[in-house]
């Protein structure tokens, strides 16, 4: 390739760059040009600027109140880790009401109906009873025993089974099928009957 090769294709990669430019250039130019229209047409444009005045006011009390919303966790958050780290060093007593209550607590983030559940604190050890499934024992087992001040949970957690969307399904189309065979049945000797 020659000297002189290379500099034509840098002055015609040069002179593309420019026109793209320009295009881009216009394109900002006539897309301003169409948003100032939009704003200040004479027939809707005041309360087009008054909605997005309002749009735009809205959008930043939203962020406001979500800065502030997750500075009070980060707060929180901080003050629980100070807490879980100074006792887990001073390894105190924790009455029993206060443990029984701290685990109801946590039931509450767990289950979703924990009412359902007894709970009794004895020297540390949880007593667990009531009808859960298999899942929601298994899960309650793990946070319960992860509560500090804990020793041992004694789960007396019958299995309750859980009626799911599909089942209940199942179950009121069985109804219909043997509904519809009993009702033809009947039909059938009512018919040979007369």
């Amino acid at each position: 390739m020659s000297n002189e090769t290379v500099k034509a294709e840098a002055r015609n990669g040069a002179q593309f760059q420019r026109v793209a430019e320009d295009v881009l250039a216009l394109a900002a130019g006539l897309g301003a040009g169409a948003g100032l229209m939009y704003l200040y047409d004479p027939d809707r444009g005041r309360s087009r600027r008054k909605r997005l005045v309002s749009e735009a006011t809205g959008l930043l009390n939203r962020g406001e109140k979500l800065v502030e919303k997750q500075g009070i966790d980060l707060l929180n958050r901080a003050r629980g880790l100070v807490h879980e780290t100074t006792t887990a060093f001073l390894k105190e007593e924790i009455p029993d009401d206060v443990l029984a209550e701290r685990v109801r607590s946590r039931m509450g983030h767990v289950l979703a109906h924990p009412h359902e559940v007894q709970v009794k604190a004895e020297g540390g050890v949880i007593t667990l009873e009531g009808n859960l499934s298999r899942a929601d024992r298994a899960r309650l087992t793990e946070e319960v025993e992860a509560i500090p001040g804990v020793k041992r949970v004694k789960d007396h957690l019958a299995p309750r089974t859980v009626a799911t969307p599909g089942m209940l399904m199942g179950l009121a189309a069985g109804l219909a099928v043997a509904s519809n065979v009993l009702f033809s049945h009947a039909r059938s000797k009512v018919g040979h009957a007369g």
